[in-house]
């Protein structure tokens, strides 16, 4: 571990920093709460032992910046103090502080003051890797591996506020597998997850720039997110999409509109007052009368 020590007193910072190095730590000192606040900036520190009466800001207010610098991140901090009263304990506590030592430090206090603070560390870091990941499958569809609905909001929720403040147009395609029902009652299940997930690669690998994204918005209906995209884009996009799935040549022996597997898709562009919702309303709107006309086409408005 980086260890950060934060203590005015040169005998005490090398006392500490010997028993410290001595478990294989690399110990950075310094000596103000100025000093360790660019330390900390300018590097990776995965613990903080810190002195409270400091020349300068005070332990309490370097801890508050810390903590309020990491973001939702936790790092363990211990104070080390040669007072022990309760209200000095409660004060650091409010602090942000994890623990207590009280000096003149012991040695094998201290030294597994630091294990233990490390081990929690390691933990803290694993759940923090571990939510990260259910965080990312909540957002991801488990058959096609798109993002799914909820992962596409955050994404247009993003992409509706850039739009908003820069100014820039933005488009949406609803898209949706013409007559899969009748695939999947003819073909079985297994069939039409096949054919969901071929889908799914084809629209991915048709997008033409790594800001466009695609998402599976409920059972055969997919959504695609065009930045900076006026309506006649995103009505290029979508035929290009329609045309790159029927040349899969999926066999659909029973759809009314081709021998193989087609989709309709409806756009719609971002205009000046509307919602969010009206958006994906209007694209939708796009998609039915696309369903309605015939299928295997694009509308837009």
């Amino acid at each position: 571990m980086n260890v950060l020590l934060v203590e005015d007193s040169r005998a005490i910072r090398q006392l500490v920093t010997a028993y410290v190095e001595q478990f294989g730590h690399r110990v950075i000192s310094v000596e103000s709460g100025e000093s360790a606040m660019e330390i900390f900036d300018q590097s990776q520190i995965d613990m903080v032992l810190m002195d409270i009466e400091l020349p300068g800001i005070d332990g309490f207010e370097v801890t508050k910046r810390i903590r309020a610098r990491l973001s939702g991140d936790w790092i363990p901090i211990v104070f080390l103090s040669s007072n022990s009263s309760d209200q000095h304990f409660v004060e650091g506590i409010n602090a942000g502080g994890d623990a207590y030592l009280a000096k003149p430090v012991n040695g094998p206090v201290l030294q597994s003051m630091v294990q233990a603070m490390g081990r929690i560390a390691a933990i803290q870091e694993q759940l923090q890797i571990a939510n990260k990941e259910l965080s990312r499958l909540a957002h991801i569809d488990a058959l096609t591996e798109l993002n799914n609905r909820r992962g596409f909001v955050l994404h247009y929720g993003r992409e509706w506020g850039r739009s908003s403040r820069e100014n820039q147009p933005l488009s949406v395609v609803m898209i949706d597998i013409d007559s899969f029902k009748t695939f999947n009652d003819n073909y079985g299940h297994l069939a039409g997850d096949d054919c969901l997930r071929l889908v799914a690669k084809t629209l991915v690998s048709s997008l033409l720039r790594p800001t466009d994204m695609v998402a599976r918005y409920g059972g055969e209906e997919f959504v695609v997110l065009l930045p900076n995209t006026s309506l006649e884009g995103a009505m290029l996009v979508a035929d290009r999409l329609r045309e790159s799935v029927a040349q899969q040549q999926v066999a659909h022996d029973f759809s009314p509109v081709a021998k193989h597997i087609t989709i309709s898709a409806g756009c719609a562009e971002k205009k000046a007052g509307q919602a969010p919702n009206q958006l994906i309303d209007s694209a939708d709107k796009s998609l039915y009368l696309a369903k309605e006309n015939g299928r295997n086409q694009v509308y837009g408005e």
